[in-house]
């Protein structure tokens, strides 16, 4: 398994205050060893937004060692553009239609290969495609009932899943044809005097082969494979889910959440029927008293088996699961005969540390930073470099501004719809006791920084007030 960092490595954070906060890791050059040893550079927090940030998402740009424009979208109802590469932590803003609401989430499309649009879903429950090269509308779907929860990009941007807040529908469309493919049904949280309650379908992504997708809602996680559209994961965990990601290695596929009691499961996607599925708890959940500010809001898989994290308290985290990945995978141990008792009760003690040890590589935490004093976050958005390595010296430079107009048809079946048949596994807990560890220097930047921006938004918003004061006394 590789325990090399993402080359490239990008992290944004969206806040409750309208802050926006950017991470870079050292470059290295990709000849040199890597290792994991490097610390996120703190390079940017400013205010961007009047209100909070609901959504974050990073574009692919023509060169793939580079990353492309950040998207914010905020309770303000506008749209703002920062350029990573000019490090503009601002460079345009695109108002919404009025009647749209607030836009809740959104995806580039492609989201990996040059990315020429952008789908925004909004309260209203309207999905807005926009071109990227001057954020036109170009087309207006209708969307959900009850507003938009969830929005997912085909990796070749030819599709998009879209999942409702509050109607409870999953639903598939052509990106090229700007119609409807087909429309699913989640089942329903409750049913109350004949009213009936669907959770929202918080969270939805694809692999990043495009043959596989999951989304989540409540404490429900369904992973299904495209071409056939069997449900090859369907689970309820102990607590609600907020996030989850898909994972893909030489091992196979596996999907994290990111949960509200502050846990991490990790679950091996397989086509079994066997009903102990194998699972694994990366950090296991904390009391309930202090599960408001561990509790994980976002989680964003970057490349392999690592990912991006962030919680309550404002922490964002840099982890690498491979440990446990090569937990769940590892074959489980044999129960041993009576004549052996005696043996085993006698390797008891090394048993236990080497049980100790393998607890030690489930999660390894690569770093952590706190945003101010424990900012509220919103959401997050990362990128690295997918580029092969061997294949780094022959990438040639594109012209940025030859975009194409329209999105091409996907070449896969889209995914059948099927009625929900819910499986209750069971997960094979571990703890995992690592601290999480803060960079000093960081933080205190982080601070300062987050200060500023604060400072900076009420001197504006005062001036704000004194200019309208003036101009109804006149």
């Amino acid at each position: 398994m590789s325990t090399k960092l993402p080359r490239g490595l990008v992290v944004a954070a969206g806040t409750y205050d309208g802050v926006l906060a950017g991470w870079e890791f050292p470059q290295k050059d990709h000849d040199d060893k890597e290792d994991t040893s490097s610390k996120m550079e703190l390079t940017f927090a400013t205010g961007v937004h009047e209100g909070s940030i609901r959504s974050l998402t990073i574009a692919a740009s023509p060169q793939p060692d580079i990353p492309g424009s950040l998207l914010s979208c905020g309770y303000d109802e506008a749209l703002r553009t920062h350029d990573w590469k000019k490090r503009l932590t601002s460079s345009g803003e695109i108002r919404t239609p009025s009647d749209f609401g607030t836009p809740i989430c959104s995806s580039f499309a492609p989201p990996t290969q040059h990315s020429t649009h952008c789908i925004i879903g909004f309260t209203t429950g309207k999905i807005c495609i926009y071109k990227k090269r001057d954020w036109a509308v170009q087309h207006v779907l209708a969307g959900h009932e009850g507003g938009v929860a969830s929005i997912a990009v085909h990796p070749s941007g030819k599709l998009a899943l879209s999942g409702g807040n509050t109607d409870g529908k999953l639903k598939l469309w052509d990106l090229t044809k700007g119609r409807l493919s087909f429309v699913d049904k989640i089942k329903p949280a409750s049913a109350v005097r004949g009213r009936t309650k669907y959770d929202p379908i918080v969270s939805m992504t694809w692999s990043k082969d495009g043959q596989f997708y999951g989304l989540c809602h409540g404490p429900h996680i369904t992973v299904r494979e495209v071409a056939t559209g069997k449900e090859l994961l369907d689970v309820d965990l102990p607590s609600k889910i907020n996030e989850i990601g898909l994972m893909s290695g030489p091992e196979g596929l596996f999907v994290v959440a990111a949960c509200n009691d502050g846990s991490l499961p990790v679950l091996a996607v397989e086509d079994s029927d066997d009903e102990s599925r194998r699972a694994i708890m990366a950090i296991e959940p904390v009391d309930a008293l202090l599960a408001r500010e561990e509790r994980f809001k976002s989680i964003k898989v970057v490349k392999n088996y690592f990912i991006v994290t962030a919680n309550s308290a404002g922490v964002v985290s840099v982890m690498n699961l491979a440990g446990a990945i090569k937990m769940i995978m590892s074959d489980p141990p044999e129960d041993d005969d009576d004549d052996d008792s005696a043996a085993s009760n006698s390797e008891s003690d090394d048993d236990d540390e080497n049980e100790a040890d393998d607890m030690d590589l489930a999660v390894d935490i690569v770093h952590s930073t706190q945003l101010g004093s424990g900012a509220r976050i919103t959401c997050l958005a990362a990128w690295c470099d997918e580029t092969p390595d061997e294949e780094i010296d022959t990438i040639s430079d594109d012209n940025d501004d030859e975009e194409e107009e329209n999105v091409v048809v996907v070449e896969e079946e889209p995914p059948k719809a099927r009625v929900y048949e819910r499986v209750q596994d069971t997960l094979k807990r571990k703890h995992m006791g690592q601290d999480v560890t803060m960079d000093a220097a960081a933080v205190k930047k982080a601070r300062s920084l987050v200060a500023q921006a604060k400072s900076m938004k009420t001197k504006k918003d005062n001036k704000k007030k004194k200019k309208k004061k003036t101009t109804s006394k006149d």
